[in-house]
């Protein structure tokens, strides 16, 4: 008696399918880490500046009134960056957050689909 044999390729076809949307989470993943690091890199490059200047600042003033405002001045300008970096980091998570909402809702149909099949 001889046995049909199996078709892998429906297997792997099943496969594939199946982990599409992992791959695309993962995806989804590493581009929103990504944009995160290069985030706080610049941030953190904002700082490291900040620092510098308040240096040059010490050892280049004249006296005590020229170095406060100067202070003042470099302090009003990095609140003012990090105040726009805080804004690009909501942006950043609404779109994320937006990404995500539509993988979910993707993977939602596709399990559907694939459910409604199997019935």
């Amino acid at each position: 008696m001889t046995q049909k044999p199996k078709d892998f390729n429906a297997y792997l076809d099943f496969q594939k399918r199946a982990m599409a949307p992992f791959i695309d989470l993962n995806e989804f993943a590493v581009r929103s880490f990504e944009r995160a690091a290069r985030h706080g890199y610049e941030a953190a490059g904002e700082a490291l500046e900040f620092s510098i200047a308040q240096a040059k600042a010490a050892l280049t003033a004249k006296d005590p009134q020229q170095f406060a405002t100067k202070q003042a001045q470099l302090a009003t300008e990095f609140v003012g960056r990090q105040t726009e970096r805080s804004n690009e980091w909501l942006k950043l998570a609404s779109q994320a957050q937006a990404e995500m909402g539509k993988w979910v809702q993707s993977a939602n149909e596709e399990i559907t689909v694939a459910v409604r099949k199997s019935a």
